[in-house]
């Protein structure tokens, strides 16, 4: 198969990196879908990633070089059914999907209105991007995790993207077990975005701070102890490499994008980290303290 239109729904601080990346590749059309008014505000006020403005084709649906040969998506979860509905009419049978959002929820979400048959998984792990208006700071682009559910053999799809992802020097891994890595990121995301949104913590201070660190690691365990009753193959020691081995290299004053969304006076993705876990604790009748008190001060800010 060949991968030649490629649109991005959203450019919020992850979605503007991977596009800026993305350009590196001669070989695709990048076109980065939005309404109207967000369009005439693109154009004139530009995208900056480490103080360099990115030349990015913003586009209406109506503007958009079809046919689209795969759509990624970048925006936040509350944000992600007004996406489907933005590019339904792009929609074709040969369009691939790959949703880079948090939470493991979103795959579902494009499968339940395109199909499942194109639907494939991914990740953005240890990129430690922040946004603060049209302005995005990085230092670490972290790994790309994509593919089907399993990678046991590679289909011919995700060898496409994979070549393509390679030609934008974009790091990138495929999982054996996408599934899992899924929720190792949801395990990450459910411990460190709200105990910094909380505590106003950098990486760095969370990093620094003993108490922060072992609070982090207990809402992780929650779901470690979820992923086990579901038989996903997460465990204890994860938490403990996670820490080890990625969180060292992200940078100090790097944010969290709940942290972010907080001090911008935005919804953040609450509903989709601890309340996520609170709801699969009840169904597997595992108790879930941690995330039922961290999401309580998560929604009590969202409301100042």
């Amino acid at each position: 198969m060949t991968i030649r239109n490629v649109v991005m729904i959203g450019i919020g601080a992850v979605g503007s990196v991977y596009s800026k990346l993305l350009q590196r590749n001669p070989k695709i059309n990048l076109q980065c879908v939005m309404d109207p008014e967000r369009k005439r505000r693109y154009e004139n006020e530009g995208i900056y990633v480490n103080n360099e403005r990115v030349p990015l084709a913003y586009k209406t649906v109506e503007e958009l070089v079809q046919p689209v040969d795969l759509f990624i998506f970048c925006v936040k979860n509350p944000q992600m059914e007004a996406a489907l509905d933005l590019i339904e009419s792009l929609v074709n049978e040969q369009s691939l999907f790959l949703s880079l959002l948090n939470g493991i929820d979103s795959e579902n979400m494009i499968a339940g209105r395109f199909g499942r048959e194109n639907v494939l998984y991914g990740l953005a792990n240890g990129i430690d991007a922040t946004k603060e208006g049209q302005k995005i700071e990085y230092t670490h682009p972290g790994i790309l995790y994509f593919g089907e559910k399993r990678n046991d053999k590679l289909s011919s799809r995700v060898e496409t993207l994979k070549a393509m992802f390679d030609k934008a020097e974009i790091p990138n891994a495929i999982p054996e077990d996408m599934e899992r890595q899924l929720w190792h990121k949801f395990m990450v995301n459910t411990g460190i975005n709200p105990v910094t949104a909380i505590m106003r913590a950098t990486h760095g201070m969370l990093r620094d701070s003993e108490e922060l660190m072992g609070l982090t690691k207990s809402a992780m365990r929650e779901v470690v102890q979820i992923a086990k009753a579901k038989e996903i193959s997460l465990t204890a020691r994860d938490i403990d490499d996670f820490f080890e081995e990625v969180w060292t290299k992200v940078g100090y004053d790097g944010k969290s994008s709940m942290l972010q969304d907080i001090e911008a006076g935005r919804k953040t993705e609450n509903d989709f980290f601890a309340k996520r876990v609170m709801e699969l604790g009840k169904e597997y009748s595992i108790d879930t303290p941690i995330n039922e008190s961290l999401y309580a001060m998560v929604k009590y800010l969202e409301k100042q």
